[in-house]
């Protein structure tokens, strides 16, 4: 009798489990939720910070702490503190936090929060969307709220995502930079309740434009990653008032008209691939955005016909040179090549690729100048994690080729070298160095620039950034080093 009880139970269960899988398989697919690997974790700080949360500072480094005094509702709120301008250990306040795993946010519209100051001031620039990830900046989806105005009275702000569906894996949860008052005070403001939320009253009054929402003809366009430079958008806020963000293109849906020319896989990138023709134009969400460029691609790009000059090491010693780029020299320690600065032209418009000739290694810098709006773009190698010293060095040398059919070959070019006088809060001075006059094209030039010559520079010891400015629109380099 027992077996029979035991076998009738296993009989049951089976007729159970079958029944609740045929009931399963008969479920529209749709309405299942779609399953991902990636937390959908709302919150960034709500009485203290959600797991997972990493902080860096920029500027001052201490200029965050959390304050169990002053808050808006719990135990704590987040409080920062903007130096006075001049102060030694920072001028400037700013920091992101991030997540080592990123968080699907794309069932949220907004990122919401109280804030008040220590008076009526405002905060430079603040968002979401930008990280660090193994020294390198990425900022694909990047959303920016310049000139937030805080008063001493706890009040809620929203800064809108543009297009929710891409933000499946961020792992940038919210960013801030923000500079002393136009008087040089510094200030305090707090924040708290902090969250990503999804509410049905913010709106999209304009998806913003590429191209100055023109329908550009592109023409002589080489083979390479051309970034939609950022854009803007305006959403009405619960409050009822409209609010402008800036947001990086990789918020648009691309698409081009002939991927057999141009592919468009690449956040807020088009791939030119082949030689011939192809429309390329943008959608934010659903919506449509202003603006079109018809790309007439020639194909691979034009490379130099032989290597740069190889440094005479018999001259210019290791001893006697601190190398920024070359293959004859031990390089000094570079954060990137090409950092990608949002104010450079108005976005990311630069592309950076390294080529090789014969086991001679240069860098090819395409989309210098913006050919869409015709703007100067600067382009900078940055080492900012460890500053160089160039106190006892004379000249700068570098090797540039431009090829002949590169837009705004005839442009007068600058170089530039920045000095922080130490750290974030020592004394900055920038040199400008201008060409006499255009580069020769389809040849290795030799430029031989007398330190002397940098305008403006007031210290060497603690250089930063190398900046190229005003170039032709593809160039070439190579040899990039300081000698004595």
């Amino acid at each position: 009798m027992k077996k029979i009880k035991f076998n009738n139970i296993i009989t049951t269960l089976v007729i159970i489990i079958l029944m609740l899988t045929v009931s399963c398989s008969e479920r529209n697919v749709n309405e299942l939720p779609l399953a991902t690997n990636y937390p959908t974790t709302p919150e960034i700080f709500i009485d203290g910070f959600s797991g997972g949360l990493n902080f860096s500072a920029w500027g001052k480094v201490t200029n965050f702490s959390i304050d169990y005094n002053e808050k808006y509702s719990g135990t704590c709120s987040m409080r920062f503190e903007v130096p006075n301008s001049g102060d030694p250990t920072g001028i400037t306040a700013g920091g992101v936090f991030q997540t080592s795993l990123g968080r699907d946010l794309s069932g949220y519209n907004v990122l919401t929060f109280w804030a008040k100051s220590s008076e009526t001031d405002t905060l430079s620039s603040i968002g979401f969307g930008q990280s660090t990830v193994n020294g390198v900046n990425v900022a694909n989806y990047k959303v920016t709220l310049n000139n937030l105005v805080l008063t001493n009275t706890w009040t809620k702000y929203y800064i809108p995502i543009p297009d929710p569906s891409k933000l499946t894996q961020e792992k940038g949860m919210f960013w801030y930079w923000v500079n002393p008052s136009s008087s040089g005070k510094g200030f305090t403001f707090w924040i708290d309740e902090m969250k990503y939320e999804k509410l049905g009253t913010i709106a999209h009054e304009t998806p913003g434009s590429i191209y100055s929402g023109n329908d550009e003809i592109l023409n002589n366009v080489e083979n390479g990653d051309y970034t939609i430079p950022d854009l803007n958008a305006t959403f009405n806020l619960p409050t009822g008032i409209n609010q402008t963000i800036g947001f990086s293109s990789g918020y648009l849906t691309l698409t081009s008209s002939n991927p057999y020319v141009a592919t468009t896989s690449k956040p807020g990138t088009y791939t030119v691939i082949n030689a011939g023709s192809t429309l390329v134009t943008a959608k934010l969400g659903n919506n449509y955005v202003k603006g079109s460029a018809l790309i007439n691609s020639i194909g691979a790009p034009v490379l130099p016909a032989m290597s740069a000059p190889i440094p005479n090491t018999s001259t210019y010693p290791q001893a006697k040179v601190v190398s920024i780029y070359s293959d004859s020299y031990k390089n000094a320690t570079v954060d990137s090549y090409e950092p990608y600065w949002t104010w450079s032209g108005g976005g990311y418009t630069t592309n950076c690729t390294f080529y090789s000739n014969n086991g001679n290694n240069y860098i090819r810098y395409s989309n210098l100048n913006d050919i869409y709006n015709q703007k100067q773009v600067e382009v900078a190698i940055s080492f900012e994690t460890l500053p160089i010293d160039v106190s006892s060095m004379t000249t700068l040398h570098m090797d540039v080729w431009v090829p002949a059919s590169s837009p705004y070959s005839t442009n007068i070019p600058t170089i530039s070298l920045e000095d922080w006088g130490g750290n974030y809060g020592g004394t900055s001075s920038t040199g400008v160095y201008t060409r006499p006059g255009a580069l020769l094209t389809n040849q290795w030039v030799s430029l031989e620039l007398p330190l002397s010559s940098f305008t403006g520079l007031i210290s060497r010891a603690h250089l930063v950034h190398l900046i190229f400015g005003n170039f032709p629109t593809v160039v070439y380099v190579d040899n990039i080093y300081f000698h004595k």
